[in-house]
């Protein structure tokens, strides 16, 4: 089975708004799944299903129905090893139902708000969606704007520019 069918499931019983509930709940999962504690629980034959939903309910703080059914399903059908991929799945659902996507611009310095506003402007128009992008500090010079969902990556290094001014300087010469 694949976890897209729950996906699909989901998609086909509630709405938009919903999904968004339903992956901002799981969102966490993601920082949790890293836990040993958590890799312990929830691979462990030892612990019935009902503790392992148990313990994720309570470790997020997970108060919507539909998501605890979803957790419950997923466990009945030993899948909950697979929560980090199923949020990431429902990410992209999402950003393709409602037309709107996340990206990061990365720098060393940041960049002003008009510049931001530009790159978004010109990536939305270049792919037809809305795009709007977080700006996160980068350790190397240049700037790199990355949308996830996508699959969009454009980078611009300096390191990357004086290796190519150099090559073509020698091959001048």
């Amino acid at each position: 089975m694949s976890i897209k069918k729950y996906i699909k499931a989901l998609v086909e019983t509630t709405t938009k708004e919903h999904l968004e509930t339903i992956y901002n709940q799981l969102l966490v999962i993601n920082e949790v799944a890293k836990n040993d504690k958590y890799k312990l629980i929830i691979l462990s034959p030892l612990v019935e299903s009902d503790k392992k939903v148990e313990f994720i309910v309570e470790a997020l703080q997970i108060k919507d129905e539909k998501t605890i059914n979803l957790l419950k399903l997923l466990a009945l059908k030993n899948r909950l090893n697979e929560l980090p991929r199923l949020v990431a799945m429902l990410k992209d659902t999402i950003a393709n139902l409602t037309g709107n996507y996340k990206g990061y611009v990365y720098s060393k310095e940041s960049l002003a708000e008009s510049k931001i506003s530009e790159i978004e402007t010109k990536l939305s128009n270049r792919f037809g969606k809305n795009i709007t992008l977080e700006q996160k500090p980068s350790e190397k010079a240049g700037i790199q704007v990355y949308v996830d969902s996508l699959n969009v990556e454009i980078a611009v290094y300096e390191d990357d520019i004086k290796t190519k001014l150099i090559k073509n300087i020698i091959r001048a010469i």
